[in-house]
């Protein structure tokens, strides 16, 4: 069962080549867990963008099936890395949800799994721009 509160946590991405081109190899999270409603959740998520996240405040929803996981986190804009010396930039559109699965820790404190978003256009103005699938691993702790 998950708990109310905070959790800290990182994501990377699969791939040397993607971390290497991001310039990051984890980026940290804050996630607060409001809501538990039998086995559904809700919480909200803030990147580290010192380390390479997603500027702004997501929202999660979840679910919990014995001792796994699941949750989607919707990001409200979208950030592309535009070049070699990972130069960002932040467009005013929603971020593909990213759907992460995991698994509990015996002791109920620390979820590991993976992350992974799917094929999907973004659209800026008239032009579509293709986000490729991409996943990843993640980990998060309760805070005490």
């Amino acid at each position: 069962m998950i708990q109310i509160g905070q959790w800290k946590g990182y994501y990377s991405y699969s791939g040397e080549k993607v971390n290497k081109f991001r310039q990051f190899e984890n980026t940290l999270f804050d996630i607060e867990i409001l809501t538990v409603n039998g086995n559904f959740f809700t919480g909200k998520v803030q990147d580290d963008l010192g380390t390479g996240g997603t500027e702004g405040v997501g929202d999660i929803t979840g679910q919990i099936k014995g001792n796994g996981i699941d949750f989607v986190k919707r990001m409200p804009v979208l950030t592309f890395i535009v070049d070699e010396k990972g130069t960002r930039k932040t467009f005013n559109k929603k971020h593909p949800p990213i759907f992460y699965t995991g698994e509990f820790t015996n002791d109920g404190q620390t979820v590991n799994g993976t992350w992974r978003f799917k094929f999907c256009f973004v659209w800026l103005g008239i032009i579509p721009i293709p986000i490729m699938p991409i996943k990843g691993a993640w980990s998060m702790t309760l805070q005490a």
